[in-house]
């Protein structure tokens, strides 16, 4: 089962779609992986969200966000119950610098279900970085989202992740539960999500292999790694202070650009070829 977004003001779907997330998600269907090209030279491009060197598990444990990243704050236990996010341009770039784009650039990962591994065709060569953007720009962000097919990464019914009432889709999506104290008997609620054409991010990322690169070579799939270091998203947030943000409003909007400028000042995306 799956929650849409409608056109319904956001105001009055939010508390409907959160209860939905928390009393529906343990029923919901897994999402199966994307249809896999058959392809002779390429990659395979996996996705992996961290909460430290761990994998987080969704509506698992709760997750100690590290005090000492925080001003004189007392640590809060976060537990995660989605992970969506819809990017675009991604791409390997080359030592040479030539740019290869991945299929068609776009893609919707959702780390909850497992969406999370994608193979495209790429020429041989030595590939030193990937490149992405989080988010659309403008005319694909305010375009239909019904041009796209059923399989397609920016189908709106497939992701659930287009805001009809905003004409956009949310780049990223994270809902939850956070507690001051592991023996807090009731948790309150946490939801992110990222929207507008202002809120888009760019991002290269270098491979952390000791090479500095990784080969594709004919006949042949390499797997790549990227690393989403969740922890470093929020480090130095206090829920406390604000555990709600759709990016409207200037307090929300404020909230949001710090969450964001989290993922390049504490290296949140981490890169590797997977032997």
């Amino acid at each position: 089962m799956k929650a849409l977004f409608t056109t319904t003001p956001k105001k009055v779907i939010f508390a409907g779609v959160f209860f939905f997330f928390l009393v529906f998600q343990s029923c919901e269907s897994p999402i199966s992986q994307p249809p896999q090209k058959a392809i002779v030279t390429g990659v395979e491009v996996n996705f992996s969200a961290m909460w430290d060197k761990n994998p987080i598990v969704f509506l698992g444990d709760y997750y100690k966000n590290n005090p000492s990243q925080m001003s004189n704050a007392q640590p809060e236990y976060l537990q995660f119950i989605n992970l969506g996010m819809i990017i675009s341009k991604l791409s390997l770039i080359k030592e040479d610098g030539t740019t290869v784009l991945l299929g068609d650039g776009y893609q919707w990962i959702d780390f909850k279900q497992g969406r999370t591994r994608f193979n495209y065709e790429i020429p041989k060569g030595n590939y030193k970085s990937l490149q992405f953007t989080l988010g659309l720009d403008y005319d694909i962000n305010h375009g239909n989202p019904n041009q796209w097919g059923p399989e397609h990464p920016l189908n709106g019914n497939l992701s659930g992740m287009h805001w009809g009432w905003s004409g956009g889709y949310i780049f990223q999506a994270i809902d939850g539960n956070y507690k001051d104290s592991t023996t807090d008997k009731y948790s309150k609620g946490l939801s992110f999500h990222t929207a507008g054409d202002n809120l888009k991010r760019n991002f290269v990322v270098s491979v952390s292999n000791a090479s500095g690169s990784f080969s594709v070579v004919d006949g042949a799939i390499s797997k790549v790694l990227l690393k989403y270091q969740v922890d470093q998203l929020f480090n130095t947030i206090e829920l406390k202070k604000g555990s709600v943000s759709h990016s409207e409003g200037v307090k929300e909007l404020q909230l949001m650009d710090k969450f964001l400028s989290n993922l390049t000042k504490y290296n949140a995306f981490r890169f590797s070829s997977i032997p």
